[in-house]
């Protein structure tokens, strides 16, 4: 399974500037709060590296969720092996000496009411499962995973029958328009630069592929000091023990058991970053011709990803121009205008660089019409912000449907998860709302007009538009 990435974070915006927000009074408000929260997360390390994060425990259900984290994905691969991070997830399935077989893992999931999958993305590998919380699920789950993942067999006979399978999952891609669209949108931002290589591969890639090179990959990064085990939802106090029965170091078994790390003195580590020299500085556009029933546009203004100080700006300015059916964009291009269905704001970010995009679709007649327009908004929010009003209801929506979406458990994990995993300091719930309510109008006004550099736009279309229409109306703007 593939997943792309699409996580809110912002920008520049000096962290003087906001930090300055916070008084003395406003942070000992707050502390007491904050630090409470994260004592309900429980966080372990062994002597092999291995680390264990528990969230709060969640007794109003009787659902769990277990996440094995792998921090490896197709931006780790050279360009001749691209896809092979998705080609071990799917052989992980095949079978170890313990469980020789897909039918020994797969039935044993599906009998016992297990859901089981797996994903990859371009920067994580991760095996997850979603049960009814007993011991004896628990025990099952990390029995099976924990030979899938140290002790997989990955035999020849079984490569070439499920590189078949990959290249039909390939080929559905292609299909897909939307799946189309995102690699070839982060093959053009990205160019030169791993993160611009799909997950999936190439099929000249898939074909070369072999055991040898499969191995090498997975010996180095399926170690147990890159594992991250992630658990949510109903916990039991024997479930720790059940976790470490299966991830220690056999030998030493007394000496490599979890330990507990305060998570209140918690020290991120140290991100290994490929730096990401834009090769495109100045604005460019990018036009593919495809035979679509309507234009698909992409408005992309790069971020620079995970540790983005205007991560927060950058959420509301998302949130005003894009983020639901009362949001400016939407009013103004559908509701007003009748130019398209629908009109979306989207942040993706990596370790590395992100970027923030405006995306539609609609008849190629209107394309132009509709371009323009976009710009105008984001013209009108560079020269006049946001008021009160719409401020304090954007904020609102934003922190109200962030709370909520906690109430997924396997959504809890991964959000709290990927702060460990991207090496980033722990924010608790409180603390994301905090910084979102503390914005002013000010501070994403400036956040817009750094944003919204268009002389550093980068367009991408699909469809029948041509450039130099488009081009047109940028030459106009800078």
């Amino acid at each position: 399974m593939l997943k792309q990435s699409h996580t809110s974070t912002s920008k520049k915006q000096s962290s003087k500037k906001h930090s300055g927000k916070y008084s003395k009074k406003h942070s000992k408000k707050h502390s007491k709060k904050h630090s409470n929260e994260k004592e309900k997360l429980q966080y372990y390390k062994n002597g092999l590296g291995t680390r264990l994060l528990i969230m709060p425990n969640r007794k109003e259900t009787e659902a769990a969720s277990i996440y094995f984290y792998f921090k490896v994905g197709s931006k780790n691969e050279t360009p001749e092996i691209n896809g092979v991070s998705h080609f071990i997830e799917h052989m992980l399935f095949k079978g170890s000496p313990k469980f020789p077989n897909y039918l020994d893992i797969s039935k044993t999931f599906d009998s016992n009411g297990i859901d089981f999958n797996a994903y990859t993305s371009k920067y994580i590998t991760s095996y997850h499962y979603k049960f009814l919380s007993t011991k004896e699920n628990l025990d099952l789950i990390c029995d099976i995973t924990s030979e899938m993942i140290f002790n997989s067999l990955i035999r020849e006979k079984d490569i070439k029958p499920e590189r078949n399978v990959i290249i039909q999952e390939y080929n559905d891609g292609i299909d897909d328009i939307d799946d189309f669209i995102n690699d070839k949108l982060e093959e053009c931002l990205f160019e030169g630069h791993p993160l611009g290589r799909t997950i999936i591969g190439t099929l000249d890639t898939l074909h070369k592929i072999n055991r040898t090179k499969m191995m090498e990959y997975y010996h180095k990064y399926y170690t147990p000091d890159n594992l991250l085990i992630s658990f949510s939802g109903c916990m039991n106090s024997d479930y720790i023990n059940i976790i470490q029965k299966y991830f220690k170091d056999k030998k030493h078994s007394k000496s490599h058991l979890f330990k507990p790390i305060d998570i209140k003195t918690y020290t991120p580590g140290v991100s290994t970053i490929i730096p990401f020299v834009d090769k495109h500085p100045s604005y460019k556009i990018d036009c593919f011709s495809k035979k679509l029933t309507q234009d698909y546009i992409n408005i992309v203004f790069k971020t620079r990803g995970y540790f983005d100080p205007n991560k927060y700006f950058y959420k509301l300015i998302h949130n005003i121009l894009g983020g639901n059916m009362s949001s400016r964009l939407f009013v103004e291009i559908r509701e007003k205008l009748g130019l398209a269905y629908s009109i979306k704001c989207d942040i993706t970010n990596y370790e590395e660089v992100g970027y923030f995009n405006i995306y539609t679709q609609n008849e190629t007649k209107d394309t132009i019409k509709c371009i323009e327009h976009i710009f105008k908004e984001l013209i009108k929010f560079k020269k006049e912000g946001v008021d009160d009003t719409e401020l304090k209801n954007n904020k609102k929506n934003y922190c109200d449907i962030y709370k909520t979406s906690f109430d997924d458990i396997e959504d809890e994990n991964e959000r709290f998860s990927n702060q460990i995993l991207l090496n980033k300091p722990i924010e608790t719930i409180q603390m994301r709302i905090d910084s979102i309510q503390a914005i002013t109008s000010q501070q994403l006004k400036d956040c817009a007009n750094e944003l919204f550099n268009f002389s550093k736009v980068h367009i991408i279309t699909f469809g029948e538009i041509k450039k130099d229409k488009i081009e047109n109306i940028i030459k106009k703007l800078i």
